[in-house]
């Protein structure tokens, strides 16, 4: 009987050690969502524009996004209080984006979805298409550098645009700079 005690409060200090020790290893991103159906809210690797990061998935579910390497945690199903809260075991410049499906597919990423993404400010970009000047009121993606164990809060997902939009803007931003 004295053997079982005593392994078990073996195994207790191991197992309280390891959770301690996982916490300093994962990062806890947090925010809000000003949106009141959101799907999903993903950490993205910052390597990458977020639109070719975006080109890689077309599932919105928990497996999709898992196979997806460019995905550095996710938060699925947002509470009615639009809160999120991300853990993230890799750590880098990431960008964070919150995807409301209203398309014609359900848990499909389709042209009438909406896409939010973290942002610190809205930009007025003037671009030269179909022969005239077209200023834009758009919203640059915003990398955060996320770094181990540093937990980060504030983090809010506040302007949303259908994904076809952004789309086009993509495109159009590509046009002027090239």
């Amino acid at each position: 009987m004295i053997k079982i005690k005593l392994s078990a409060a073996i195994i207790f200090c191991i197992m309280m050690i390891g959770c301690e020790d996982l916490e300093e290893l994962t990062t806890t991103v947090s925010g809000k969502v000003h949106t009141d159906s959101c799907k999903v809210v993903m950490a993205v690797e910052g390597e990458d524009e977020l639109f070719d990061c975006l080109d890689k998935i077309s599932k919105i579910d928990s497996i999709s996004i898992c196979d997806a390497n460019l995905f550095r945690g996710f938060d699925i199903g947002i509470g009615k209080d639009s809160l999120y809260k991300v853990t993230m075991l890799s750590f880098g410049e990431t960008y964070f984006l919150a995807i409301v499906d209203n398309g014609v597919v359900p848990d499909e990423l389709d042209t009438l979805d909406h896409i939010g993404f973290y942002c610190e400010s809205d930009t007025l970009i003037t671009i030269h298409y179909l022969n005239s000047d077209t200023t834009l009121l758009y919203s640059i993606p915003k990398e955060i550098l996320i770094e181990e164990g540093v937990d980060e809060s504030g983090i809010d997902i506040e302007n949303f645009i259908e994904f076809r939009w952004f789309t086009k803007v993509y495109q159009l931003l590509n046009q002027y700079n090239n």
